[in-house]
């Protein structure tokens, strides 16, 4: 799986000059950094909790009303207290350091709700697909994810090439399904579980980046 992304990746630089004569395209994305520690006591050791993202997005502009496009995705995320991305949804409250790669795709359509003061509110609906290999009790556990959302992104024209858009992920609503050939209840089935509510990806609160229009 790593290896098609990294296919899907290469695809979209190469064909991107190809469209550069065209009108109406953007490419862009964002990355980021967290990380959190804590310390309950001074006899124990440190929790502590990083994550890294990159985010390449390529899309392209219908009419005034209508954008399309593509969100790819790697998230790193290592975790010494607790699991992360789906297995907290598959066994909530499991303890365990885990070490966890995910990638991601998700088309999308966005809809220009208004134009306020030069800002365009806009509206992100995006169909996900997400696979993540987590390094748990000393095994790989691949957790798969699918579903939909829908998010508010408010966007600012710095340029005729640039801008800038921040997605509210504290307010996506959406719909998912978390499921795992690699872990099996007592029955011996596959552990799986559906989640409907706001930010069902578990994204960063707001979600900024730069597009690049030509």
């Amino acid at each position: 799986m790593k290896k098609s992304f990294l296919a899907v990746l290469l695809a979209v630089a190469l064909v991107s000059p190809v469209f550069a004569a065209e009108k109406d395209m953007w490419v862009g994305g964002s990355f980021g950094y967290s990380s959190v520690s804590s310390k309950a006591a001074p006899d124990l050791s440190n929790d502590a909790a990083s994550e890294f993202t990159i985010a390449p997005e390529f899309g392209y502009v219908l009419d005034e009303k209508w954008d399309i496009g593509l969100d790819l995705s790697y998230t790193k995320t290592k975790n010494t207290a607790y699991t992360t991305d789906g297995i907290d949804k598959l066994i909530p409250g499991s303890n365990g350091s885990s070490d966890t790669d995910t990638i991601g795709i998700a088309p999308f359509a966005r809809y220009n709700l208004a134009k306020v003061a030069g800002i365009d509110v806009l509206l992100k609906g995006s169909f996900f697909y997400n696979s993540s290999t987590i390094k748990l009790w000393g095994e790989d556990v691949t957790v798969n994810s699918c579903g939909i959302t829908i998010a508010p992104v408010i966007s600012y024209t710095i340029n005729e090439t640039w801008s800038i858009a921040a997605t509210l992920n504290f307010l996506e609503l959406g719909y998912a399904h978390f499921s795992s050939s690699d872990l099996k209840n007592s029955a011996g089935e596959e552990y799986a579980c559906d989640i409907f509510g706001l930010n069902v990806n578990d994204a960063s609160i707001i979600s900024i980046g730069f597009s690049y229009h030509f």
